[in-house]
This record gives structure tokens, C-alpha cells and sequence, in this order.
């Protein structure tokens, strides 16, 4: 699909729909369900439609502009290690990105995974990776894999007998992290003094007026940016308790619920 879009649409005219749907009228969800295709996004540059896509909360020109010019020097290249991965692997473009997938994101995963059944006392199990069955399904042409915007087509084939159709053709249903009920009401005004307290601004890791425009555009609905507070709340508790030791408990009354969930 984006193959295509690219063809047939000038490259000045992607660039000037993606300004519109960045700086248009569209509400904030319709914005951030947008900047995740390739609508959004630009297919002709690698590190834009996969990494700023799918691994970042910012984007590189939005990593620029939140950046202190010190935490560039010393952050260095974030994606070298998945590039690394992807420079690595073979074949055609699916097979590539679901190797790379395979090493680096699928790997955070599992860890979840892990650590959530535990923590429940369930003993879960991951079968489609059993290694013969990702080496099998690593041979299978890119062409069978897909159709149009559809994807998992060979495994809706291979249960379309076993299973209801409601179920093998039912959307998507992951678990996303609950941001916009957490980041409501009071708490976005307990979030925003948070993070551009004193001792948070003098860290020189993100610049402060654009934390402000982050808060700001959430605040009025322009953009959502909820994904993006999100992280930087827990990149600072995680600097306050980790690393400076500060416990836990003290944090409460700084931010509110938030910071116990």
C-alpha cells in the first residue's frame, strides 16, 4: 500500500499532506491514529516509517526539538543496535523487518510477558515460537503472508475450521497502557509541575518550553501526546528512585495516583 501511495503521489505533495495532518483540524485521536500509516509517516525514509513509527514515543525531528543539546552529545545513536540487526538480515522487506522484530522488540516482550505471568502465578506458554515453527514460517514467501492491508493470513486459514469466524477475523486486541484516564483532571497539572520542577529541568536532558507545549496541546485536545507524557514520567520516577534513591512513597503526594499504578 505505501509502495503504491508512493508512486503515484509526488514526494512534495506526501510531505505537505503530512504537514495538514500534523497541523490540521482533526481531532487528537484521529491525528495519532493517522501519524501510525503511511499517510502520516514517510515510506521513503527507513528510520521515519519503522523506528519513529513503531519504537519511538518521539519521532527523530521531535527528539531534535526535545532534546538539550548535552543529552544529543552523550545519548548517541539509539536505533544502532536494532540497525545493526536489520543490516544483518536477508531476504525481502517482511522477512527483514520480522527478523529484526524477532531480535530486538519481540525480546522486550517476552520479558513482559514473563514477568506479568509471574507475578499473577500463571505459567504461560509461547507456542508459535517453538524454533521449528519460526524457521518454517521464516521460508514461507512474503506473498502468502499478506493481502492488501490484511495480514496473518495463513494462520486465519490454518484455524478457520477450528475456530468461530468472529474470533479469527476480530481485530487487534492488545494492552494498552490506560494514559488517557490516567492523565485526566488533576493529574496533568500534577504531572506538568513534576516534570519541570527545578531539580527536573536542571538534569538538561529536555528542553522546558517544550515540555510546556506538550502539556499545553494535550490540555486543549490539538494533539494527544498522552504516549509521550507518559514516558517521561516514568524516565523521571525512574531517575528519582533508581538512581537517587528517593523512595517510592514520597513520590505519591508529588504526582498524585499516578505515580502508585
Amino acid at each position: 500500500m505505501d509502495s503504491v501511495y508512493r508512486t503515484l503521489m509526488p514526494a512534495a505533495l506526501r510531505s505537505r499532506l503530512r504537514e495538514r495532518i500534523n497541523a490540521g483540524p482533526l481531532s487528537a485521536a484521529k491525528k495519532r491514529k493517522l501519524e501510525h500509516t503511511f499517510l502520516g509517516r514517510d515510506g521513503a525514509s527507513w528510520s521515519s516509517f519503522y523506528f519513529d513509527n513503531f519504537y519511538s514515543a518521539f519521532s527523530a525531528r521531535e527528539q531534535d526539538e526535545l532534546l538539550t543539546p548535552e543529552a544529543k552529545l552523550s545519548g548517541g545513536d539509539a536505533y544502532a543496535g536494532s540497525m545493526a540487526h536489520w543490516n544483518h538480515s536477508s531476504g525481502g522487506l517482511l522477512h527483514r523487518l520480522l527478523y529484526t522484530d524477532i531480535k530486538t522488540y519481540l525480546v522486550e516482550l517476552l520479558m513482559k510477558q514473563d514477568q506479568m505471568s509471574m507475578a499473577a502465578s500463571v505459567e504461560s506458554r509461547v507456542p508459535f515460537l517453538d524454533h521449528e515453527l519460526v524457521e518454517f514460517t521464516a521460508s514461507i514467501p512474503a506473498k502468502y503472508s499478506t493481502k492488501g492491508i490484511k495480514g496473518k493470513c495463513i494462520l486465519k486459514a490454518a484455524v478457520a475450521d477450528l475456530l468461530p469466524a468472529a474470533i479469527v477475523h476480530r481485530q487487534k486486541m492488545g494492552f494498552p497502557t490506560p494514559w488517557a484516564y490516567w492523565l485526566a483532571g488533576p493529574h496533568l497539572e500534577s504531572l506538568e509541575r513534576l516534570l519541570l520542577e527545578t531539580r527536573t529541568v536542571e538534569r538538561r536532558l529536555f528542553r522546558p518550553e517544550v515540555l510546556r507545549r506538550l502539556f499545553a496541546e494535550r490540555r486543549s485536545g490539538y494533539r494527544d501526546h498522552g504516549n509521550r507524557i507518559w514516558r517521561l514520567l516514568n524516565l523521571e520516577l525512574w531517575l528519582r528512585v533508581c538512581v537517587e534513591s528517593e523512595p517510592a512513597v514520597d513520590l505519591v503526594q508529588a504526582c498524585g495516583a499516578v505515580a502508585c499504578t
